[in-house]
């Protein structure tokens, strides 16, 4: 198992777990019967972890990084050293009946890697890097970390649009879109992917490009924690590293509408020259007292250019605005960052983010509409005030063709749920609910790597356009027809 992630939540899964045997949560668990290794199996060399073996609860444990799990049990887990290993587990899954489940680094919310009776294969150790500073381009396996990818490629002046969180690994972070560093210069992250070598049900391995194997190319870049195939590793196309200039304003609820409306009005000149990230939460100005603090937006711009100097040009459209009137505080003015910074720039929730229960993200023309009825129903319902917000103003949620991703509209918002057992994880499932229904009107659709299929699995549907929901099955179809893959891509593409 990955080291660093043994070590990052060793405690927080040792108490976990202690918890849930006590509580009786895992007693199905217990009338399991000891599994020998199968012969299809024998050449396997990675490690084979059966449900009987005494280290299958902290295997099971490290698939997500949630700290509440749900009630399915992967019948084996499974991390391969190598394709051949892969090539092995397919075969062993197909003649024992097995569905098969992928996992990078478990941060989707549905919790994708475990299913119940599932081959869950753990690629953590695809993490391989290959780069050609030259045509600005990279190899990477989907065990990569955005900030390990970012390290290396940094040496050579470049930059990758990895995810906002530096522990995300590349593979599912770009089968579903991918939201990164940058996006308003480099739109999703998946519209940075040049190729991908993936391994297809029947252990074939292909290589899917523009003009190789077209169609999955197409599904690869957008479809999310459904695809239909194993991605060994992507070839990236890489960026010059830009400067970069960080400001943050803190603004009362009251204040939240105003605020949106001057960003708003900001865009034109801005020019997709910043990230806009607004925070919605029970966050205060640094220094404000316990008793004091209360519920703000925060927005962080950060803008960007070739130089610093460019990129302070960038940021005085947002320090001359009525945005430094309108907040309590103008936290942060111009500080200078590279692009290895950004990793370290919005830690303030990482610390409890392994205690998300459900979170719901979407693509809207209307900010100004959504955001206070978000931070109403949070600040009077969220049963922890650790729950927040989250909008990305402007961010060019696009992919050239051809892609699965959709386009639906130029702003990003998401929220996550806060919780610490089973009860708040059932208070957190209806006001989800009600957040849902409250939003809707304004929701032009849906981000597949962001909501959590779980509870709201209807949702999958509104991630895709009509035509690419339906090309979608039909790809499924051609390339695993035996559904030997968990998916949410169903044979019936009207539900």
């Amino acid at each position: 198992m990955n080291k660093r992630s043994v070590t990052r939540r060793s405690v927080l899964k040792t108490i976990t777990a202690l918890g849930v045997v006590a509580s009786g949560w895992l007693n199905p668990l217990l009338s399991f019967a000891r599994e020998s290794k199968p012969d299809l199996l024998q050449p396997f060399k990675g490690i084979l972890v059966w449900r009987s073996d005494p280290a299958w609860l902290r295997w099971f444990w490290g698939m997500t990084w949630y700290s509440i799990k749900p009630r399915r049990f992967p019948a084996v887990i499974a991390q391969p050293q190598d394709a051949g290993d892969i090539q092995l587990l397919l075969a062993y899954a197909a003649q024992a009946g097995h569905q098969v489940a992928l996992r990078s680094s478990g941060h989707n919310i549905t919790h994708s890697p475990l299913r119940h009776n599932a081959v869950t294969i753990d690629l953590s150790l695809f993490n391989t890097i290959d780069i050609d500073a030259g045509s600005k381009t990279a190899w990477a396996g989907p065990g990569v970390f955005s900030q390990q990818l970012n390290e290396e490629t940094f040496q050579h002046g470049l930059v990758f649009p990895g995810a906002h969180t530096g522990f995300v690994t590349l593979g599912g972070f770009l089968l579903g879109g991918g939201m990164g560093w940058n996006m308003p210069a480099y739109g999703m992250g998946c519209a940075s992917v040049l190729a991908a070598e993936l391994m297809l049900a029947d252990g074939r391995i292909v290589t899917a490009s523009a003009t190789e194997n077209p169609d999955l190319f197409w599904a690869i870049r957008g479809v999310g924690p459904g695809f239909f195939a194993v991605v060994l590793r992507y070839k990236l196309q890489l960026h010059p590293a830009p400067a970069a200039v960080m400001n943050t304003f803190y603004f009362p609820l009251d204040r939240l509408g105003s605020a949106i409306e001057e960003v708003l009005t900001l865009l034109p000149a801005n020019n997709q020259r910043s990230e806009i990230l607004g925070a919605l939460g029970r966050f205060s100005p640094p220094g404000t007292p316990a008793a004091e603090q209360r519920w703000h937006y925060v927005l962080n711009v950060i803008s960007f250019g070739a130089t610093e100097e460019a990129a302070t040009a960038v940021a005085e459209i947002f320090n001359r605005s009525r945005l430094p009137e309108i907040c309590t505080l103008h936290s942060v003015h111009n500080r200078s960052l590279n692009y290895l910074d950004l990793f370290s720039a919005l830690g303030a929730t990482d610390a409890y983010s392994t205690s998300r229960t459900s979170e719901t993200a979407f693509f809207t023309e209307h900010p100004e509409k959504v955001l206070p009825v978000i931070a109403g129903l949070l600040e009077q319902e969220a049963v922890d005030s650790r729950s927040f917000g989250f909008s990305v103003i402007d961010t060019n949620p696009t992919v050239p063709e051809p892609c699965s991703f959709t386009h639906w509209a130029p702003h990003y918002v998401s929220w996550y749920l806060i919780g610490e057992n089973q009860q708040d994880f059932a208070a957190n499932e209806r006001l989800m609910k009600k957040l849902n229904a409250a939003i809707a009107p304004w929701a032009s659709g849906y981000y597949i790597n962001e909501i959590d299929l779980s509870i709201a699995p209807e949702m999958a549907r509104q991630c895709f356009s009509d035509e690419k929901w339906l090309r979608l099955n039909e790809l499924r179809e051609k390339w695993d027809p035996e559904k030997l893959f968990f998916s949410y891509v169903t044979s019936d593409p009207d539900h």
